[in-house]
């Protein structure tokens, strides 16, 4: 019988973590590793459930375990309600301080799972509140030693990279960053010293890339080539990019073989998997718009359009053996008006 948050010990310290056992007993269990990258605004799609019961399989019915900042949500509660047969225990830990990322409690916590879900929220809190501290030690122990399948969602895919975008304030919008490949919002790129993630070795990812409403006016697809050509310079050397519309899922097995679920419909769940293609920007210089054009073919990009089945395959091995999917070159002629996306 499911158990509410309300019948579990909150822990509310001055260490400042929260833990809620939704579902089980806490066991060990015999998992593989895997990925699960998920673009955002899932909201209870045929895509979700497809890779969602797939994520968790790979956990082999073991203890899944929600980490996130702030308060509590429910996606411990979601996975209990709905997969309950596909899991021996359901919990989320919310850590919000250093101090609490450095609590012997928090890290056995940690240490205990078979399955990671990384919540979203704000990415640059994760960075503040983990990096450097006992929980990441945790973290990386589980995916690299005890090889647990991780999750992420929005905040929580952003982080997954080995480059990676934690804004401290307003993210960086597709038009600025291409306009001038050095705005304010720019600053807070990082080479990762915080999560090691196998196969995502000079990866940055993003999220929402097909998001646009009143308060997101750009999509995110200029974004992450702007990220790509920041990074590109700055380590030089070749770069890589994974970027999700919402509803997309990308599930990369032991293996290193990526495929796509989503709901298979007109709007969204596609999934780009981006690779310079060895020519550096021909301008990229504070105030200045960025040219990256290298004759139309800047930026290399595979994309797969995720359906419930699964679809697609891409070997993050190599980024060369690809199926079901189709080719595309992106680059930018002069900053955010002269940015393009053709297909091959």
């Amino acid at each position: 019988m499911a158990r509410r948050f309300s019948d579990f010990r909150r822990v509310d310290d001055p260490n400042n973590f929260d833990y809620y056992l939704e579902y089980g007993k806490v066991n060990s269990s015999a998992q593989k590793p895997a990925i699960l990258l998920i673009g955002g605004a899932e909201e209870d799609t045929v895509g979700e459930d497809a890779a969602t019961t797939w994520f968790l399989k790979q956990a082999n019915y073991g203890d899944y375990l929600v980490l996130r900042c702030g308060k509590p949500g429910k996606q411990a509660q979601w996975i209990a309600d709905n997969y309950r047969d596909l899991i021996n225990s359901a919990a989320e830990l919310c850590i919000n301080s250093r101090e609490a990322a450095n609590n012997p409690e928090v890290v056995q916590y940690i240490k205990d799972a078979d399955a990671l879900y990384f919540a979203g929220g704000d990415q640059n809190e994760y960075e503040d509140y983990w990096q450097g501290t006992a929980t990441e030690n945790a973290i990386n122990y589980l995916i690299n030693h005890k090889k647990v399948p991780v999750a992420g969602t929005s905040a929580g895919m952003a982080i997954l990279g080995d480059y990676y975008y934690a804004p401290c304030r307003q993210g960086v919008l597709s038009s600025e960053i291409l306009d001038d490949p050095f705005h304010r919002n720019t600053e807070d790129i990082f080479r990762s010293d915080f999560l090691q993630i196998p196969f995502l070795k000079n990866v940055i990812t993003d999220t929402h890339l097909d998001r646009r409403n009143e308060i997101h006016p750009e999509t995110r697809y200029g974004r992450i080539f702007g990220f790509m050509a920041r990074i590109m310079v700055a380590e030089n050397q070749p770069v890589y990019g994974i970027g999700l519309e919402e509803g997309a899922f990308v599930a990369i097995d032991e293996n290193g073989i990526a495929q796509v679920f989503g709901n298979d419909s007109d709007r969204g769940q596609d999934a780009y998997f981006l690779q310079s293609n060895g020519a550096f920007p021909e301008q990229i210089e504070p105030g200045l718009p960025l040219i990256w054009d290298d004759r139309g073919r800047a930026v290399k990009v595979y994309r797969i359009e995720g359906t419930p089945e699964g679809s697609g395959s891409f070997d993050l091995n190599n980024w060369l053996a690809a199926d079901g999917g189709t080719w595309e070159y992106w680059f930018t002629t002069g900053g955010y008006s002269g940015f393009r996306q053709e297909r091959m």
